[in-house]
């Protein structure tokens, strides 16, 4: 059975980003709503759903069709294997702990790597995984590739938790930050009023001592996503065997 409020929990928070992406605040947004801004973040952060109400009262403000979310939750059920019979591999999965695999459909970017440090053309999900009880917090996943952190070996996958306000930033933690122009994987620091500092772990240099992996400025106005990484999933020994999650301490 599908977690329905999970889901529109899920399309409720799209929806928000979707318009600060076009330029309206949060405190906007909130007011609009009713609602304090922090509520937004309670929505976001924590266990707190967004109720059919608030979706629907998000609907008519904002002019957004509410059948979109009909289709949402349609496409999810696709995803979700059909349950019959005892002896169905199936059967102990749980639904609500789905999340979207995103596959970084992109060129090659700076550092020649494709999740740490990529020109961005759009994200797509190519499949779902079940990350059980290790991750409750995980919104979705994504393939990485690249050396510059190397406590995320090459093809791993990252588990994620998107972020829905800057000002929540937890800085020297790792995050995947999508700009309209990179997608990147790499550990925050504080850059100051308009910038955010991304450093890689990968402390590497060339001959004359110069970083391979240099810090990167990342403008805080083209930061369409944001999104904490809570671990990473690698798989051993070859094909055949279950993938081993791991979790960022």
């Amino acid at each position: 059975m599908l977690n329905i409020a999970k889901i529109r929990k899920g399309w409720f928070i799209d929806q928000i980003e979707g318009l600060k992406e076009k330029g309206i605040p949060y405190t906007e947004i909130a007011a609009s709503l009713g609602i304090k801004p922090q509520y937004l973040n309670l929505i976001k952060n924590t266990e707190r759903g967004a109720s059919e109400k608030l979706t629907l009262k998000l609907c008519e403000t904002f002019d957004i069709n509410h059948n979109d979310l009909l289709k949402y939750i349609s496409t999810y059920e696709k995803q979700v294997p059909e349950i019959t019979g005892e002896n169905n591999p199936f059967v102990n999965l749980s639904p609500q702990k789905k999340i979207p695999l995103q596959d970084n459909v992109s060129d090659t970017g700076r550092n020649n790597e494709r999740g740490s440090n990529t020109k961005l053309s759009h994200n797509r999900v190519n499949e779902w995984i079940d990350t059980g009880d290790l991750f409750p917090e995980a919104t979705s996943a994504i393939r990485h590739y690249g050396d510059s952190m190397p406590e995320y070996p090459s093809g791993s996958i990252l588990i994620l938790k998107r972020a829905i306000d800057l000002g929540f930033i937890i800085w020297g933690r790792n995050y995947y930050v999508e700009t309209s122009e990179i997608a990147i994987t790499k550990r925050l620091q504080d850059g100051g009023e308009d910038f955010l500092i991304g450093y890689s772990s990968n402390l590497k240099t060339y001959p004359d001592g110069r970083l391979i992996h240099e810090p990167v400025k990342i403008p805080k106005k083209d930061i369409r996503n944001i999104h904490l990484i809570l671990g990473c999933i690698t798989r051993e020994f070859g094909e055949g065997i279950m993938p081993t999650a791991t979790q960022t301490v």
